[in-house]
């Protein structure tokens, strides 16, 4: 029998098919059955991580730090904080203004007093404006163990002395933030 005379009948047809069927066989249960497993794996050592903590204490954490009852013009008054960075990380961290509250008869007393914020670690001036004009300041970086000590500064100038303000109020409330760089 030739190969054209199996295409030809319906038996040699079926033959052919069982053959190919046959083969498809073999080669299937040769790749199920193989054993032959691939794995491939690779290390990008630029690429690990390690988990580490970012904190810090606050010497007069929830406390005030600058009483400045009283304040009269031409005076100033001073208050000061101490932060030491814990975990195991460097922050970089931030000054921010969280509130500002003025109660005056007409007139906004942070407008006219000027505060000044000083690393006195590093005898750094940080900030020096009014009040109302404050929004924030950088820090820098303080590492776990690093002791900063931050002084803060009120003063109403005397050439800034108006009736208006008698018995005027300010609150201001600051946040320490801190960030990994």
């Amino acid at each position: 029998m030739t190969a054209k005379h199996l295409t030809t009948t319906k038996a040699g047809k079926a033959l052919l098919s069982l053959v190919v069927l046959a083969l498809l066989a073999v080669a299937l249960q040769s790749l199920v059955f193989s054993n032959a497993s691939f794995v491939s794996g690779s290390a990008n050592p630029g690429n690990s991580f390690t988990a580490g903590s970012l904190s810090h204490t606050n010497s007069r954490a929830d406390q005030v730090v600058l009483d400045a009852s009283y304040l009269r013009p031409g005076l100033s008054k001073n208050g000061s904080l101490t932060i030491t960075g814990g975990g195991s990380l460097t922050g970089v961290y931030t000054l921010t203004k969280a509130s500002l509250t003025d109660t005056s008869s007409s007139l906004a007393l942070s407008n006219t007093l000027t505060l000044t914020i000083q690393d006195v670690t590093s005898t750094t001036t940080l900030y020096r404006g009014t009040v109302a004009a404050f929004t924030s300041c950088s820090l820098g970086s303080i590492a776990a163990g690093d002791v900063r000590t931050y002084r803060f500064t009120l003063l109403y100038p005397a050439a800034s002395a108006n009736s208006a303000l008698d018995g005027a109020t300010m609150a201001l409330g600051l946040t320490f933030t801190g960030v990994t760089p």
